[in-house]
């Protein structure tokens, strides 16, 4: 599902894997988003849906703070792709604990908030890719408005 061919702007950000840095990655997808015009509802939508990826990539420890991982851990790598149809949140880390099962809550909710989401493990890299369809802009709707049905 790469956006290559489509991609305009990247925003690549790597944050440390721990609490006080990851709240980087949802603040930063809805700046992007703001800046594209999505609704409120949907960026809100979009931070919820960057939180859970995190989740599912770095589940908390039971002994620590949410977030809080070892130190010397690799940072979070998060690229932010923004096409001309679609903006693409790609969050990655060096493989560790295995992903939940596709059929798990965190699975479902993630699915419900996004447009496309898919996961992948590439050699040492588990990779999970958020796709959120651009809304239409008042000229796309002016065009829809003005055509012959």
């Amino acid at each position: 599902m790469p956006v290559s061919d489509e991609r305009d702007d990247v925003l690549l950000l790597d944050v440390p894997s721990t609490g006080d840095y990851l709240s980087v990655l949802p603040t930063a997808t809805a700046a992007v988003a703001t800046r594209l015009g999505f609704s409120l509802d949907e960026i809100e939508d979009l931070r919820a849906a960057v939180n859970a990826a995190v989740a599912l990539l770095i589940p908390a420890d039971p002994g620590r703070r949410p977030f809080r991982r070892k130190s010397g851990d690799e940072p979070l790598k998060c690229r932010l792709e923004v096409g001309e149809e679609a903006l693409q949140i790609v969050l990655s880390r060096p493989k560790g604990e295995p992903l939940p099962d596709a059929g798990s809550y965190q699975w479902q909710v993630l699915r419900a908030l996004t447009d496309e989401v898919e996961a992948e493990v590439h050699d040492a890299t588990t990779t999970i890719r958020i796709r959120q369809r651009r809304p239409a802009t008042e000229a796309d709707a002016d065009t829809e408005r003005h055509q012959i049905h």
